[in-house]
């Protein structure tokens, strides 16, 4: 099964993947051809069942109290949870959902 799901609207790649339940969905735009100056896009190793994307990735979630903040890299299917992450998650690896 994949990880990450490749779709184009209006022109713009954008790849969608789940962190887990509680962070949901994330949509990025993401570079398929070109480079990344002047798109606001982040780089992408290509993979679906085991998506790299630089810069770092900053979502703010719901966690069904309050709002909240996860701050990770995402390197090969799995989100390295950085040290200022707010939701409890610094320093944890968490592994993508399959995408179904």
């Amino acid at each position: 099964m994949m990880k990450a799901k490749l779709h184009t609207v209006d022109g713009i790649d954008y790849l969608t993947f789940k962190v887990n339940e509680e962070v949901g969905i994330t949509q990025l735009p993401v570079i398929t051809k070109g480079t990344r100056q002047g798109t606001n896009a982040w780089n992408w190793n290509g993979s679906l069942d085991k998506p790299t994307l630089k810069p770092s990735i900053r979502t703010r979630y719901y966690n069904g109290k309050e709002m909240t903040e996860i701050h990770y890299w995402l390197n090969d299917g799995v989100c390295q949870c950085l040290s200022d992450c707010k939701d409890g998650n610094a320093g944890k690896n968490i592994e993508l959902i399959e995408m179904t």
